[in-house]
């Protein structure tokens, strides 16, 4: 379970996670407004959710992708993920090409969370601490498998007001998914020609999840 654990965290760098589901996006901050305990609370809900009401629920695949999809368009801030990871392109991106590729990284975090989500079903994840730092709030928690030690995850929460919370990244073992897509994604539009080339990637990433096959993994950066 823990290399399982660690597989599916590789093959999550490419989308979002995402997760997926713990980013130093360019939002408006108000983490003042929050407490770590609130933020602590968040995260334990996400989990909780997460394995009670869609890993470990018996419902059809279906259902258990519009749950997901629920969940991961409630709890993170895709379109602040999604200006980062492009990085410089974006600021010269036209208003309907940004729309596209925010529905296309959504597409393509929820598809490759979910190929996963069955490695996930003997995985434990408890909250250990929470602290502040400017803007931010690091949720730390540790995921038990039953073959192997804990694995730290720091989860990387935002307030936008009003005691709105959304998730921002995730670090798994010291790995930030945000920075790893990021280095990702500029290692593809330097090879396929911009923002271009890169949705053209990602949309064959979504179409071969769709179609229950493994997707070409993209560069490391």
């Amino acid at each position: 379970m823990l290399y399982a654990l660690r597989r599916a965290t590789l093959a999550l760098r490419g989308a979002a996670a995402a997760i997926v589901l713990v980013l130093a996006a360019a939002a408006p901050a108000h983490a003042e407004a929050a407490s770590t305990a609130q933020a602590s609370a968040f995260v334990t809900k996400l989990v909780d959710t997460a394995i009670n009401d869609v890993i470990g629920a018996k419902i059809t695949n279906t259902e258990r992708e519009e749950r997901f999809r629920k969940l991961f368009v409630e709890a993170a801030d895709i379109p602040s993920i999604a200006a980062f990871v492009v990085g410089r392109e974006w600021r010269s991106a036209p208003d309907a090409q940004k729309k596209d590729f925010i529905q296309l990284f959504e597409e393509v975090s929820i598809l490759t969370w979910i190929s996963h989500l069955d490695e996930y079903k003997d995985v434990r994840i408890t909250v250990t601490g929470a602290y502040s730092d400017k803007s931010d709030i690091f949720v730390e928690s540790q995921a038990h498998t039953s073959d192997g030690k804990p694995i730290p995850i720091v989860w990387r929460i935002q307030d936008r007001g009003n005691g709105q919370l959304k998730l921002i990244d995730v670090v798994i073992e010291a790995n930030s998914m945000l920075i790893n897509t990021r280095k990702q994604y500029a290692s593809v539009m330097r090879r396929d020609g911009g923002l271009d080339g890169l949705m053209k990637s990602l949309s064959t990433m979504r179409d071969d999840l769709r179609a229950g096959k493994q997707p070409k993994p993209l560069p490391e950066g």
